[in-house]
């Protein structure tokens, strides 16, 4: 019926449109108003062409029908609408302007915000007869205050914004404290920061309480300034949330206190208590992880908690202040002296140094932070920890397992099936949410587990998910779980699957070309750091070269520059691992020339080595050029590191470790890939891989190289580039 009803709507003015425009040919039109005409017109053929098609048929909505009613609105409905204002007999010069520049601000603003979520296309239904309202009532001298409440705010905030005509209306003033009442009913997080004009209203101290419960972290900031007109008005409210928040914001140590509001709404906690408790840092962040942990309990019986973030971000802020800061700055001393401080700490208030402090950990204290968790945990069975922190954040806890090799470790502690069941857990869901960091563990993770049985149980999982996405018809799901499967059908392959399937460049060589530049100059740069196993390093490094006839070298009080003398030239840049101990850090200094000399002299690097510490590596990162097209990280668990790799050069080939680096096996990687592309061969992972695996026999060095990921069967990063081909 509506289609039908529709079809004769648009045929019956399409014979009103012909007389119409017969009948505009009778109106005389004053010279002075004919831009006004010639611009709203403009703008509705501006509308009509929105679709990439200039006729004069709107098509930018799915509905069909709706596409007719949006056509005749911008066609005969605003038509109507000028010649309604022209024909007036009763209106002057003065007020034809005054609506027609009022029509004109409406298509224009149309035309700018027309599909944005701002202003979705089906409102344009309404639109114009909002205006001819608003004006009709304008033009008797009828006040506008009440029709507010008959549109959405999206049309009032058009009609009746800074470019209205309706400033002479006796009712604008009012109508517009109605519209931002429209305003902060849809916008809640902006109540604060646009009530001020309206603080003597009404329905401000409703309004005030309203954005208490929807943001109490914004509200205490709010609260805590006390001298501003806003802070008084929120200080006399009686409001029980309120008064709380506003108490705590102004009392010493507020911030300390705020992230237990929900415990102290419960009568769980006192303000005193919490006071006393943030004296003691052991006791302070016991009682955070406590109370975060009854928030679970909370959240499974559908309590509303509102401040839980806040009191996940104080957790990390004092695992990493107070715990992880000093562990890694004691990375040079015995364990007992490095570990002292966590001593005390429960099993879960490890486990929660472990999942919130994944960016600043070092490799080492993870380890030694992991080994003291687990001796803490009854039996060391890690299904006993995973139901003593009732399973909060356990991807993100296996990943980091994965990434430093404790994976395996952690599940051999439980029974045979309660392995299985967390491994299935792990791979579920991944489609949902808006970032990819699940399924990134999980494809990270899949190369780090030894067991063929779990390692079966995932990929039969990751093959029923997919099979679901399928049906559900949901694509984003569908190609998370398809490239996994790939991935898993089989690893040590799984790049040319992808490369042929999702079009991403080739991960298994790099033809010398693409690492040449304009002038088929290969170009490295290298970062070393001044400490003392970064001096080792260094020298390490240039005895690749000092004893070899394929290469001169040239040095300078900041750099050395490493250069072949073979027919392809290849150009090594390495900045000196200088003496830090002065606090000057001479090594920044000496990075940023080089690359200053580099950017200067038009030496784009294509290989990219970091010499150092895991510690060092957020600078080497920093500096890292986006001209990269290969990325040797040698520190200990650089494997954490790809996505942030990625995003500055999303094509790099990145060989990393899972846990300890060493120049043992960084030394006789390079020394291929210089061999390689000094004869012009380019780069073969799979046969630099093949050689190196011959090369290690030794048992402690071929354990050390069997961490190493190269760029073919870096599932992680595979991800990610599959993933962003298809999806972009």
């Amino acid at each position: 019926m509506l289609r039908w009803a529709l079809i004769w709507l648009f045929l019956f003015p399409g014979i009103l449109m012909a007389a119409h425009r017969l009948d505009t040919g009778k109106i005389t039109i004053d010279i002075r108003r004919v831009k006004l005409h010639e611009d709203i017109d403009s703008f509705q053929r501006k509308i009509l062409s929105k679709d990439g098609v200039y006729d004069l048929e709107f098509n930018l909505a799915s509905d069909p029908d709706l596409n007719l009613l949006i056509t005749d609105i911008y066609t005969r409905r605003v038509d109507d609408l000028q010649n309604l204002i022209e024909r007036s007999a009763s209106a002057d010069h003065r007020i034809k302007v005054k609506y027609l520049t009022g029509l004109l601000f409406t298509v224009q603003a149309c035309y700018q915000n027309l599909g944005t979520t701002e202003f979705p296309t089906t409102l344009t239904v309404i639109l114009f007869q909002a205006y001819e309202q608003y004006m009709q009532n304008d033009w008797n001298g009828v006040s506008i205050e009440q029709l507010v409440f008959q549109y959405p705010y999206e049309i009032n905030r058009i009609l009746l914004g800074d470019q209205t005509v309706f400033f002479e209306n006796s009712g604008l003033k009012r109508a517009r404290i109605n519209i931002f009442r429209q305003f902060a009913e849809k916008y809640p997080n902006q109540i604060l920061p646009q009530i001020g004009p309206y603080l003597e209203e009404q329905f401000a101290d409703s309004l005030i309480t309203q954005a208490a419960y929807h943001n109490p972290s914004q509200f205490y900031n709010y609260a805590a300034a006390q001298a501003t007109p806003l802070g008084k008005k929120i200080s006399v409210l009686k409001e029980p949330l309120v008064q709380l928040i506003y108490k705590i914001a102004n009392n010493n140590g507020g911030r300390l206190i705020f992230p237990f509001l929900d415990a102290i709404r419960k009568n769980q906690l006192s303000i005193d208590s919490i006071k006393k408790a943030s004296t003691n840092p052991l006791e302070y962040y016991r009682l955070l992880v406590s109370t975060h942990i009854q928030h679970i309990e909370a959240q499974r019986s559908k309590e509303e908690l509102m401040v839980d973030v806040e009191l996940m971000g104080m957790i990390k802020r004092k695992a990493e202040e107070v715990y992880i800061n000093e562990i890694n700055a004691l990375h040079d001393e015995p364990d007992e002296v490095r570990f002292r401080i966590v001593k005390d700490l429960t099993a879960e208030e490890l486990y929660y140094l472990i999942v919130t402090g994944e960016d600043i950990i070092y490799t080492s204290s993870y380890t030694g932070v992991y080994n003291r968790l687990m001796a803490k945990v009854p039996k060391q069975a890690g299904d006993q920890l995973l139901l003593m922190i009732r399973f909060d954040r356990f991807k993100k806890f296996i990943r980091m397992a994965a990434g430093y090799n404790k994976l395996n470790a952690f599940l051999s502690t439980m029974p045979k099936e309660n392995a299985q069941l967390l491994m299935k857990s792990f791979v579920r869901g991944l489609e949902k949410g808006f970032n990819l960091e699940d399924a990134v563990d999980v494809a990270d993770s899949y190369s780090s587990i030894q067991s063929e049985d779990i390692k079966k149980l995932i990929r039969d999982e990751v093959s029923l998910s997919l099979l679901d996405q399928q049906k559900s018809g949901y694509k984003r799901g569908e190609v998370i779980y398809d490239i996994l499967s790939l991935l898993f059908q089989s690893a040590s392959d799984s790049a040319k699957i992808l490369s042929a399937k999702y079009k991403i460049p080739p991960v298994y060589q790099l033809p010398q070309q693409l690492l040449s530049d304009e002038k088929g100059r290969v170009v490295q740069l290298v970062f070393f750091y001044g400490d003392k196993d970064g001096k080792e390093s260094f020298a390490n490094f240039m005895s690749l070269f000092r004893s070899s006839n394929e290469w001169g070298i040239k040095q300078n009080s900041q750099w050395v520059e490493i250069a072949s003398t073979s027919p392809k030239p290849v150009l090594i840049y390495a900045n000196l691992p200088l003496d830090n101990s002065k606090g000057d850090d001479p090594d920044a200094k000496a990075q940023k020339n080089l690359l200053d000399y580099l950017n200067a002299n038009a030496l784009k690097p294509s290989i990219v080595i970091h010499r150092g510490h895991s510690y060092h590596l957020k600078y080497t990162l920093n500096q890292l050029p986006t001209s990269s097209k290969i990325v040797i990280l040698g520190s200990c668990g650089s494997y954490q590191n790809l996505n942030a790799v990625l995003k500055i050069c999303p094509d790099a080939h990145i060989v990393s470790s899972k846990e300890v680096g060493t120049r043992f096996v960084n030394e006789p990687i390079l020394d291929l890939i210089n061999a390689s592309v000094i004869q012009g061969n380019g780069i073969h992972w799979i046969k630099i891989w093949n050689t190196l695996e011959k090369q290690f026999n030794s048992s402690m060095i071929k354990e050390r190289f069997e961490n190493y990921i190269p760029p073919h069967k870096n599932l992680g990063a595979l991800f990610i580039k599959a993933y962003n081909t298809q999806m972009n």
